[in-house]
């Protein structure tokens, strides 16, 4: 699960939901930037690290997680 991809000349990582939601990046097990009410995020990175996204929406007054990606390996 997830792929690996050399980070020696830079990755972008892109990522759309259906619907509008809390989008979040995660690298490394830690949230490293959140995209609030979108349908879509980019982030330009030279790091590497293991990296997924993890979508959020409300449901029943409380944010429940929605999305949760498979990871990609940035080497």
């Amino acid at each position: 699960m997830g792929d690996e991809i050399p980070a020696k000349f830079g990755v972008t990582l892109q990522a759309r939901v259906p619907h509008h939601a809390e989008i979040r990046l995660v690298k490394d097990g830690q949230a490293i930037q959140t995209w609030k009410n979108q349908l879509a995020c980019t982030h330009i990175t030279t790091e590497p690290g293991v990296y997924r996204i993890e979508a959020y929406r409300n449901y029943l007054g409380k944010k429940r997680g929605w999305i949760y990606s498979n990871p990609i390996y940035v080497r």
